[in-house]
């Protein structure tokens, strides 16, 4: 009897250990998930390139006719050198150039948006600052391959996800230690349950900006899709910014440098650029990728200069 009660008393005790167990491991599991799911949330909601309106200078402003009766110098076929860029002495200059765009889920450019200067920002910065700037020095590649892989980075996309395509020309466009960056750090396609999460409580401009980056890391996942213009319609939205813009459309900027600046877009991939250096300089290096036009208004596109020229 004493043997029976013994036995009863282990196997009680074997089965009661055996549920405790099992429930440590839920716990544990459940916190497994938690940790990493609140780790992907942050990875979504990072923004890759943080340049806003808030790192322009909206002290030093002038109107957009500021300079209307002036004759502007053309630079189309100035000297240029991608360390000094155009060295511009005291005088009034203009610049037909492309230009990138740097935000998903946002309106193209408009007659309505001002632009005023601001630098590159972000954890990305290296790789869009080499992707932009080198695609100076591989010329036969067509801008809107450097697009693709603008918005991919933007995106946050992961890089085995890419078509052979845009690794080739990432491979031309950037070091092998950028490269090796880029392939440690990305995402696929984020599910539904988790975008809510990532989304909850953010303004709503951001809540499109990341809908429209998992859109495109849908696209450069999926076999099926290959089409500029389809990459295109995810990155942007269609039709006109409704929003009134607090800036005016070519409103001059002052530039830390000195000089003042006022840009143009025509679309987000061309861009006129116009330049005034005071007399009191006597000389300034206006070099053109090294600088972002930024919109007043948050749900307008980011617009990244090139150095490559746009002149007809």
């Amino acid at each position: 009897m004493k043997k029976l009660m013994l036995t009863l008393f282990l196997v009680t005790g074997m089965l009661g250990n055996a549920q405790i167990l099992n429930m440590i491991k839920d716990k544990v599991k459940d916190k497994t998930m938690s940790l990493a799911g609140d780790k992907v949330v942050n990875a979504i909601t990072t923004e890759a390139i943080t340049t806003n309106f808030k790192d322009c200078n909206t002290a030093d402003v002038k109107k957009p006719d500021f300079a209307a009766d002036k004759k502007f110098i053309s630079l189309c076929k100035e000297s240029f050198t991608q360390d000094k860029g155009y060295v511009l002495s005291p005088g009034y200059y203009q610049l037909e150039l492309k230009s990138f765009c740097l935000k998903a889920g946002t309106y193209a450019p408009s007659k309505g948006d001002g632009y005023l200067f601001a630098p590159l920002k972000g954890p990305k910065e290296e790789i869009i600052n080499a992707l932009v700037k080198n695609w100076y020095n591989h010329q036969d590649i067509p801008q809107q391959q450097v697009q693709s892989l603008v918005w991919a980075v933007i995106a946050k996309s992961s890089l085995k996800n890419l078509s052979t395509e845009n690794k080739v020309v990432a491979a031309r466009l950037l070091s092998k230690d950028q490269l090796l960056k880029l392939s440690k750090m990305g995402l696929d396609f984020i599910p539904a349950d988790l975008m809510n999460r990532a989304k909850s409580n953010l303004p709503q401009p951001v809540q499109i900006a990341l809908d429209a980056e998992n859109k495109i890391r849908n696209f450069f996942s999926s076999s099926s899709s290959s089409s500029y213009d389809e990459l295109e319609r995810l990155a942007m939205i269609s039709g006109v910014n409704p929003e009134k813009s607090a800036v005016e459309y070519g409103t001059w900027g002052l530039h830390p440098d000195g000089y003042w600046v006022a840009y143009q877009p025509h679309g987000y991939r061309e861009m006129t650029v116009k330049i005034y250096v005071p007399d009191n300089l006597t000389s300034v290096n206006f070099i053109p990728s090294d600088q972002v036009a930024v919109p007043a208004n948050t749900s307008s596109q980011r617009l990244m200069l090139s150095d490559m020229l746009n002149c007809k």
